[in-house]
């Protein structure tokens, strides 16, 4: 009697832990179900720059850059396959300060948050890409409605 209650306590111990195993992987590089990462760099009070790093486990997400509460990051480089919309605030509130999509990076930033939205099946998000020379007013329409698209799917 006392072997068949001692079982069952490990089983369920067993139950609680190795769910929370699986999902702490979940960020590993290798693992194809993680976005990539978003390099970004800040400076602290004596002028030190500093070069992080998130690994987004999944889209329509807001992330807080840590470090940056009192010194936001200045530079962003996007190594995921999302978009990634940089904001200001902490909460990823407001318009965001610039919309990155994979591969780009921006510098000259204020941001502490960043909210990643997945893009098409060609990797475009269907708005203006930034590194395109194109003067197509249409674009930017384009990028209107994912703007209006992104703010209420946050709420």
């Amino acid at each position: 009697m006392r072997l068949r209650t001692t079982a069952t306590v490990l089983l369920a111990g067993l139950a609680l832990v190795l769910p929370t195993a699986g999902q702490s992987m979940a960020n590993d590089r290798h693992d194809r179900d993680s976005l990539g990462e978003l390099h970004y760099r800040y400076a602290d009070e004596e002028g030190d720059v500093h070069r992080r790093s998130i690994e987004p486990a999944d889209n329509d997400t807001c992330y807080q850059l840590p470090g940056t509460r009192n010194h936001p990051a200045f530079k962003v480089e996007n190594d995921t396959d999302s978009l990634a919309l940089v904001f200001r605030d902490r909460n990823c509130g407001g318009e965001p300060q610039e919309v990155l999509e994979p591969g780009d990076e921006a510098r000259n930033l204020n941001v502490r948050s960043v909210y990643f939205k997945p893009t098409d099946d060609n990797g475009h998000h269907g708005g203006r890409r930034d590194n395109d020379n194109d003067n197509d007013d249409s674009d930017h329409h384009d990028e209107d409605d994912l703007f209006r698209s992104v703010f209420r799917n946050i709420g």
